[in-house]
């Protein structure tokens, strides 16, 4: 208070009051038998945690924080028929659901494979058994103009080694008259190629012929010689 000396001078023997101030009134603060001050709450304790010996209520459904251990925790997650974790091939399986689907290594000894047709058969055909039907044939064609022609020559040498039918059409449409004949050959080389057993044919001028090989070889094509200058249209036909 203003005014009032202290008269002890050892400093270790001044004393003091702590007065508090409650409602206007001065009131001295309270302290324990060591001189520790008093503070009066409901579970309250001021000092550092400790691990061992202390924790931390969280209030919630299930939830605990701290670091997962994956010895003691799991993480669940609620689905139907759901887990998740890493798939075995010794303990797990994946079902797909279809109807008559399994997905799996087929074996010859106890699968079949049915591939369902009318009058359909996969097998082996017998000569003793089974017969073939061609319906239709492979038709094939070429041709080729030569115009004004004075001198012999080649046209459409032709590789009818897959035909079973085939034959030449000529069309003599200049002035002249001309003469046709096949040339057959196991070989594309002009060296192997020899005149055919159907014999030379004479076009006169605006004339027309056919010509059909009598022997077989893989390669057959038309020879020409003219009497003079003229031209022709050259046409093979052929179906397996």
């Amino acid at each position: 208070m203003p005014n009032n000396i202290v008269f002890n001078n050892v400093a270790s023997q001044l004393k003091t009051q702590i007065y508090g101030n409650f409602g206007g009134t001065a009131t001295p603060i309270a302290t324990d038998s060591n001189g520790n001050v008093t503070i009066t709450a409901t579970d309250l304790d001021i000092r550092n945690l400790s691990g061992s010996t202390d924790s931390v209520t969280v209030t919630a459904i299930d939830f605990d924080i701290r670091d997962l251990s994956a010895a003691t925790d799991s993480v669940t997650v609620t689905a139907v028929d759901f887990d998740i974790r890493d798939l075995s091939a010794a303990t797990d399986s994946v079902t797909v659901t279809a109807v008559d689907f399994d997905i799996r290594d087929l074996s010859a000894a106890t699968d079949s494979v049915t591939v369902t047709a009318v009058d359909f058969d996969i097998r082996n055909l017998s000569g003793a058994t089974d017969s073939v039907i061609k319906a239709g044939c492979y038709f094939t064609e070429s041709n080729t103009t030569l115009t004004s022609i004075s001198s012999t020559g080649i046209a459409l040498t032709i590789d009818n080694s897959q035909h079973d039918v085939y034959s030449f059409y000529v069309k003599n449409t200049g002035s002249a008259s001309v003469s046709v004949k096949l040339q057959v050959s196991p070989t594309n080389s002009d060296d192997y190629f020899l005149d055919d057993s159907s014999g030379e044919i004479n076009i006169p001028a605006g004339e027309k012929a056919i010509l059909v090989a009598q022997k077989f070889l893989k390669y057959t094509r038309l020879y020409y010689n003219p009497s003079d200058t003229t031209s022709i249209e050259v046409y093979y036909n052929a179906h397996a």
